[in-house]
């Protein structure tokens, strides 16, 4: 799953939920390993990883800059976003070193049950979670 999709969920969570921080934290890291087991495409699988990557992360911190200046979302709700996309940060270190082993996330290690399928069901899937999320998001803050 896209990091910026992780972002989003951590955000809905946030924005949503009612607990102690330090559950929210441990529900958001939760919810990237179910994430990770939906159906879905991934762009470390092309040649053009660099790119996607760029889109990926610029999306994610643009949205939080949104999130922050137009909603005003308080910060512990936006820091809830990047824990719920920091797993992914040993997929982007193992790319950069040309690795696609030594992960040290659940959902990352090669046994697990990592969803995968085609480009257009794939970020269909992942624009549907974050557009679903996103609605969370702006009805817990208006």
């Amino acid at each position: 799953m896209w990091v910026i999709v992780h972002v989003y969920v951590g955000l809905a969570i946030g924005s949503a939920v009612g607990a102690p921080y330090w559950l929210l934290v441990l529900v958001v890291l939760a919810s990237h390993v179910l994430l990770d087991l939906v159906p879905h495409w991934d762009y470390t699988v092309t040649d053009r990883q660099v790119l996607w990557g760029t889109l990926d992360f610029g999306g994610g911190l643009l949205t939080l800059v949104l999130c922050l200046v137009f909603l005003k979302t308080p910060w512990s709700v936006l820091a809830l976003g990047p824990i719920s996309g920091a797993p992914d940060f040993d997929v982007l270190v193992n790319t950069l070193r040309g690795q696609r082993s030594d992960y040290w996330f659940p959902s990352h290690w090669r046994r697990f049950p990592h969803g995968r399928c085609g480009p257009l069901p794939g970020i269909a899937v992942q624009a549907a979670i974050m557009a679903a999320s996103a609605a969370v998001v702006i009805a817990a803050r208006t």
